[in-house]
């Protein structure tokens, strides 16, 4: 049998389509590899400006925070600046004799101290405090229970003065009562102020503001408020044998019925049952 001869023009379409196929197959692969080259070419750029941007916030956030330390820092160095100025102040006024009681009324040191006060922040007036009463510059009547009669006028005044938010405590905690005996706090301003462990017998609170102040294990012996504005304060454990309450309004204040049986009431707004624990006071505007 004779063979058999392809046609030519079947020859012609196989070999057009498998050059198709191949043209087609090639131009989706030279495609994708160009896609890829294209993603990666332009990611590159983006994850650098990302890193750049990170990098950038963060040396940013390190460099706040530093300047914030150093402004912190130099704030405090400041501050322990003028403590320690009013010490050495303290000390020369002492040498020159100027804080004999022939210099009564001691103007010059007073004057000293007010321009301190006004400029210190809340703790250094708290060390401030606590070293005027260690030199016999308030509080000078060298009392025992803070109920003896007072002699002695305080060498730096305190009335008028703003000491919202000081804190005073004692060094050794319920071992040994920081001593604040006997200090004229007249007229000035004590809010939120926070004593714990201190003794301030004798004491007079007389026209200030006490309004939320918290006495913790501390003594008031003796100590009187007249006038006193005393809303939410709250006494905790603290001792109040004979304290004085004159023309106060006691409705918020917080006190055991203890407490309540120690002080003296005249003229007084009596406290909300509420504050008072267990107390049999039924009466919330009783005056004694």
């Amino acid at each position: 049998m004779p063979n058999r001869v392809e046609p030519v023009n079947d020859i012609f379409v196989h070999t057009s389509r498998a050059e198709k196929k191949s043209s087609k197959s090639n131009y989706f692969n030279l495609t994708f590899n160009q896609i890829l080259t294209i993603i990666i070419s332009a990611s590159i750029p983006i994850a650098m400006a990302i890193y750049t941007t990170i990098t950038t916030h963060q040396q940013q956030r390190l460099a706040d925070e530093r300047r914030q330390f150093e402004l912190q820092q130099a704030a405090e160095l400041y501050q322990q600046s003028l403590y320690d100025d009013f010490i050495d102040d303290m000390y020369q006024l002492h040498k020159d004799g100027e804080l004999n009681d022939t210099h009564n009324p001691w103007a010059f040191a007073n004057a000293r101290y007010r321009v301190l006060h006004r400029r210190i922040d809340v703790l250094r007036k708290a060390q401030v405090l606590q070293f005027l009463k260690e030199k016999q510059l308030i509080g000078r009547n060298h009392c025992q229970t803070g109920c003896e009669q007072k002699k002695l006028n305080d060498i730096i005044r305190l009335n008028t003065l703003n000491f919202d938010g000081i804190q005073l405590s004692s060094d050794t905690g319920m071992l040994n009562q920081l001593d604040i005996k006997c200090v004229l706090f007249d007229h000035l301003s004590l809010g939120n102020a926070r004593f714990t462990n201190v003794d301030l017998s004798g004491a007079v609170f007389d026209g200030s503001i006490l309004n939320g102040v918290k006495f913790i294990g501390s003594t008031l012996a003796c100590v009187k408020f007249d006038g006193t504005k005393l809303d939410g304060a709250d006494f905790g454990d603290s001792n109040l044998d004979g304290a004085i309450f004159i023309n106060v309004n006691m409705s918020t204040v917080k006190l055991s019925k203890k407490q309540l049986q120690m002080v003296t009431i005249l003229n007084t707004i009596l406290p909300n049952p509420t504050t008072v624990g267990q107390s049999t006071i039924k009466s919330t505007t009783g005056i004694i």
